[in-house]
This record gives C-alpha cells, structure tokens and sequence, in this order.
C-alpha cells in the first residue's frame, strides 16, 4: 500500500492511497499521526489499522461538520454520514469518540427535542414517545426523560384549540378535522372530549 498526502484548502489534508485519493482529514491529526511520515505500509494487519485509523478520522471531521449545524441523535448522524459514503467499520468509532468528547450526546439532544416538540407543536406525551424511538433514542432513556415531564394533555389541547384551532371547530366537519388532527398529535379521545367540553355548551359522548 503507497501512501501519500498532499495540502488541502485551509488545514485540510488529502490522504491518497496507491495512486487513488481516499480520505480528507485535518491537518492537526496528521501531523501528529503516526502515518504522516510513512509512504508504504506491506503488513496486511498494518494496512487495516491504518484505514480503520484514517478512515474514522474522516468520519469524525465530517461528524463534526454536521453537528455544527446542529444537534443530531446518533442514528440520525449516522445515517447521513453514511449517505455522505463513509464506511460503517469507520462511522461506529467515529460515533464513539464523537459521544467521547460530548459532541454528541442523545441524552441532551432528546432533552431539547422534547423541550421543543411540547412548546412548539404541543405533542401529546404518547407523540413525543414515537418521536424520540424514532429518532433512535434508546426506549429505556426515553421513559426516564417522558417520567420528568409535568404534562397535563388536557391543558396541552386546551391551548391548540385556542391557538392553532380557534374557530375551526364550530361546525361538525371542523370538529371533525380538529379531532382527526389532535389524533395525529398522539391525543387520546378521552382527553380531547374534556378538552373539547371545557370550550362548548354541549357534551362530547
């Protein structure tokens, strides 16, 4: 295996392996890599240690770059790093070291998740549930973090149907549409007919 690597823009290295460009990483790591000053490596174990170690860095660099746009669940960050065509055997390290340093850390990305999910969409605790499981959130981390919440369903619904729904309930099939929509939100019927009652004359069955 030849080994090279060539200046990028900024502090950017180009790691290029027989011949074929393979990897970017930083200039920081590479210079203080055991790699920086080797140009072939013949034993095959020494060859994967060397793409496992290089390979990872670039994924890490790449994870980096996405979490500064934003907070990602680590399912979410390794799908796109992924998609961006990094090797499963380089992202799962990356993924470490990345939780390592607390740059990524689903406990505090599902915390502001849910912070946002009940203030701006006023999802019902069964809907933030999904969410987060989908989102890969670990089930157990899930329930610990859903037991925190003071949550009251009816007061929740209670303010959509001040806010979001105001008016659109007046007549049976906005009745209809607003129930339909409060379902889709996790709300059970039992919860949307006391919330529904507290704002009409007449009672739900």
């Amino acid at each position: 295996m030849k080994i090279a690597a060539s200046q990028g823009k900024q502090n950017k290295i180009h790691v290029i392996i027989d011949g074929e460009y393979t990897f970017t990483v930083d200039a920081e790591y590479w210079y203080s890599c055991p790699y920086c000053r080797v140009t072939d490596i013949e034993d095959s174990s020494e060859q994967e240690k060397f793409l496992l170690d290089v390979g990872s860095r670039c994924a890490f660099i790449s994870g980096l770059r996405i979490l500064s746009y934003g907070d990602n669940s680590r399912k979410d960050l390794k799908i796109k790093l992924r998609s961006k065509g990094h090797k499963a055997e380089y992202v799962e390290p990356a993924l470490d070291k990345l939780e390592e340093y607390g740059y990524l850390d689903d406990k505090r990305y599902a915390g502001n998740l849910i912070d946002r999910l009940i203030t701006a969409k006023h999802m019902s605790r069964g809907g933030i549930k999904n969410e987060l499981i989908r989102k890969g959130i670990d089930r157990e981390l899930t329930d610990a973090l859903l037991e925190e919440i003071d949550f009251d369903p009816v007061s929740s619904i209670g303010e959509l149907l001040d806010t979001k729904f105001s008016g659109k309930f007046s007549d049976e099939k906005g009745l209809r549409r607003t129930v339909n929509a409060l379902m889709r939100l996790g709300y059970g019927w039992s919860d949307i007919k006391t919330a529904l009652n507290e704002r009409k004359e007449t009672d739900f069955e």
